[in-house]
C-alpha cells in the first residue's frame, strides 16, 4: 500500500467485524497486541506494510481492502443498522450483521458504476398518529404511488427492487437476528436471513422494514410503537382493508371453515396466523371469536405447517442479475477483487 493511497481504519474493524474476531482474537491469530489493534482500528497508528499483509491474512481479505482509494465510498462509522432483536442479540453478532451491510453497499457501489440499477423510489411519509386509519393510507398510499394492482402482491422482495431496494438473504451464521433494514446514502437496503425458511414471514418481514423506510426517518430498536407501526403497515399493504374483507373469517371458525382460511393463506401469500390476527384487527372477529380461533390453530397443528405452507422463500434477483450482466458470474472472486469485498459476499449473492 503506498503512502499516497492511505490506511483507512474503519476498513480494519469492518473486516475484523466480517470475521467475527474480537480485538484480542484478531492480536492472537495476526500476533499483535490488542493494544495495537486498537490504536490501528482508531487511526492514531498507521500499519507497517509487514503488519498490514498479517492483518489481511487473518482477516481473510487482501491487502488492497485497507486501501483508502479516491472515489471509494468510505463506511459511516456512527451509522448502524436497524435491529429488531436489538436486547436479546449480542454486540457481535450485530457487527458481523453490519460489517456485511457495508460490504453489501460497497458491491453497490461498484456495480451502480458499471450498470443501470433501478433508481430508489421510497416514499417517505411520517404518520400523524399511530391509529390504524392513519396506518391504512400510508400503506394504501405506498401501493397507489408504486402502482400495485388490487389484489395480493405477487412477489414483495421482487417489488421492493423494481423500486431500487436492495434486498439480501444471507446465511445469518447461526444468529438471532431479525430482519433489518438500513440506508446508505438515497438507497435502502432490507437484508432477510436466509436460514429462514418461512415464505409468509419472509414476504411479512420484508413488508415490515419497507414500513421502516417509509415512515421512520430515525428509527429506535427500542421503540415499540415504531414496531407496532410497522405491524400495522406491513399487514396493510398485503392485505389492504376494502380488498381482504371477504377472506376473512367472520366467527371462530368451525372444522368446516379451515380449508377457506387455507386457500386464502394461500391466496394472499400470508400465513394463517396473519390472516386471523387481521381479521380480528379489521374487526371480522371480535376478541373472544380471535381467541377461539388461536386456539383451534394450535390444536389442529396449523402452527407446525403454517411457515412451510407457501414454498420457499421470495429469492432476490437484482444484485445477482447485474453481477452476471458484467460477465462475471462464473468468476465471483474477479467482482470481488474489483469491488474490494470479501469473495464470499458475491459467492452468496449468486447463489440466491
Amino acid at each position: 500500500m503506498s503512502d499516497s493511497v492511505g490506511f483507512d481504519p474503519r476498513r480494519l474493524t469492518l473486516a475484523r467485524w466480517s470475521a467475527h474476531l474480537t480485538k484480542r482474537e484478531l492480536a492472537e491469530r495476526s500476533g499483535l497486541s490488542p493494544a495495537s489493534i486498537t490504536q490501528y482500528e482508531a487511526g492514531r497508528t498507521l500499519p507497517p506494510p509487514a503488519t498490514l499483509a498479517k492483518l489481511a491474512l487473518a482477516v481473510g481479505v487482501p491487502i488492497r481492502y485497507f486501501e483508502r482509494l479516491p472515489g471509494r465510498r468510505r463506511p459511516d462509522p456512527a451509522a448502524r443498522s436497524f435491529f429488531r432483536s436489538l436486547r436479546s442479540t449480542p454486540q457481535r453478532d450485530r457487527d458481523r450483521a453490519d460489517a456485511f451491510a457495508e460490504h453489501v453497499f460497497d458491491l453497490v457501489d461498484y456495480l451502480d458504476q458499471r450498470v443501470t440499477l433501478p433508481g430508489p423510489d421510497v416514499p417517505q411519509i411520517s404518520p400523524h398518529s399511530s391509529s390504524r386509519e392513519e396506518i391504512e393510507r400510508i400503506a394504501d398510499e405506498v401501493r397507489h404511488e408504486w402502482q400495485v394492482p388490487d389484489g395480493p402482491i405477487a412477489n414483495v422482495v421482487r417489488l421492493l427492487e423494481a423500486h431500487g431496494v436492495v434486498v439480501v438473504r444471507p446465511d445469518s451464521g447461526g444468529t438471532k437476528l431479525d430482519a433489518f433494514s438500513r440506508w446508505f446514502g438515497e438507497r435502502p437496503l432490507v437484508l432477510l436471513w436466509a436460514d429462514k425458511q418461512d415464505k409468509a414471514r419472509s414476504r411479512f418481514d420484508a413488508a415490515h422494514e419497507l414500513g421502516h423506510l417509509v415512515m421512520h426517518s430515525d428509527p429506535d430498536p427500542l421503540d415499540r410503537e415504531q414496531e407496532r407501526q410497522a405491524n400495522m403497515f406491513a399487514s396493510a399493504l398485503l392485505m389492504p382493508d376494502g380488498q381482504v374483507g371477504r377472506h376473512l373469517p367472520r366467527r371462530a371458525p368451525a372444522p368446516r371453515d379451515w380449508p377457506l382460511i387455507l386457500a386464502s393463506r394461500k391466496h394472499w401469500g400470508i400465513s394463517a396466523k396473519a390472516l386471523l390476527y387481521r381479521a380480528r384487527e379489521l374487526g371480522a372477529l371480535n376478541e373472544t371469536g380471535f381467541r377461539r380461533a388461536m386456539i383451534a390453530y394450535n390444536q389442529r397443528g396449523i402452527q407446525n405447517e403454517d411457515g412451510a405452507a407457501l414454498g420457499p422463500p421470495e429469492a432476490p434477483l437484482l444484485l445477482a442479475r447485474a453481477i452476471q450482466a458484467l460477465g462475471h458470474s462464473e468468476d465471483p472472486e474477479s467482482v470481488a477483487s474489483e469491488a474490494l469485498v470479501p469473495p464470499s459476499l458475491v459467492e452468496d449473492l449468486l447463489a440466491e
